[in-house]
């Protein structure tokens, strides 16, 4: 078994997931409710929320990482933190199905159980489960923090793109959210966070609430989405490589990790250098 915990593999080098995990923890954050000391998190959708599978997508995060620094509390070198991702990412790693359609049902089978998850705008009562969710499917509590501050943000928050997917209790368990962000300097929206509760994982909750928000997002009359994730399961939902737009992201990434989207292929789109929101701290 190897550093991940795979049986059977050896540890292998994967560029886009090392790199995404350096820039998402390794940088001192600058965004609201934070200081020098947390982490910065950049505009990662997320550990996959329906992911294919720990070895195709997932790969060691803490493999070459140095002692924790005790005079830097919190920073990527610690090996707990890593290794809570790691465990994170494995039950977050193992769903192939892709549910359907958006605001409305629909059913996902999983080992013979059906589940049922209607995808929806969040409501204000939505909020405290929004963030329980956060929590739940991320190892710190900064995801949270910079949903917290873009709903603040009239510049980056738009109503009804806070999307959740609830089961037949109503109970939120998977969530997407896209907000406004600008491509050489027009409007674009990104796509971030997106997360499941592990009591939900691999029954396409978050799936779901992907596709309602891109859908949502369509029918507002939005064209192009930039998300910065895994290129093994955003291509699902129609995401390819942003470079084939002549977009590129503020900071240093692997070319197959940044992906944009058009809504409608029959209007142009944009290119330039991602600008976020304020929040992501970017």
């Amino acid at each position: 078994m190897n550093d991940a915990g795979t049986p059977g593999r050896a540890p292998e080098s994967d560029p886009v997931t090392e790199a995404v995990s350096a820039l998402h923890h390794g940088l001192p954050r600058q965004g609201p409710g934070s200081d020098a000391t947390t982490r910065r998190p950049l505009p990662v959708a997320g550990p996959l929320p329906d992911g294919d599978g720990w070895d195709e997508h997932c790969t060691p995060l803490t493999r070459g990482l140095a002692p924790a620094d005790p005079q830097r509390p919190g920073t990527p070198e610690a090996p707990a933190a890593p290794r809570t991702e790691i465990g994170m990412r494995r039950e977050h790693c193992s769903d192939h199905h892709s549910t359907a359609s958006t605001l409305r049902p629909h059913d996902t089978t999983e080992n013979g159980t059906m589940t049922s998850w209607t995808a929806r705008p969040e409501t204000a009562d939505d909020v405290p489960a929004v963030r329980d969710i956060l929590l739940a499917a991320f190892p710190t509590a900064a995801e949270a923090a910079i949903v917290d501050a873009l709903r603040a943000d009239p510049q980056a928050w738009i109503d009804g793109l806070s999307i959740v997917a609830a089961g037949p209790d109503g109970t939120p368990a998977g969530y997407a959210l896209l907000t406004r962000c600008h491509v050489g300097g027009r409007p674009a929206l990104a796509l971030a966070p997106c997360a499941v509760l592990p009591s939900a994982q691999r029954t396409g909750a978050g799936s779901a609430a992907i596709r309602a928000a891109l859908d949502a997002a369509r029918a507002r009359g939005e064209n192009l989405v930039v998300v910065l994730g895994h290129a093994d399961y955003y291509p699902r939902f129609g995401f390819t490589r942003a470079s084939g737009f002549g977009i590129r992201a503020p900071f240093d990434v692997p070319d197959e990790a940044m992906m944009a989207m058009a809504l409608d292929d029959t209007r142009p789109v944009p290119a330039g250098t991602i600008q976020y929101p304020a929040a992501f701290g970017v």
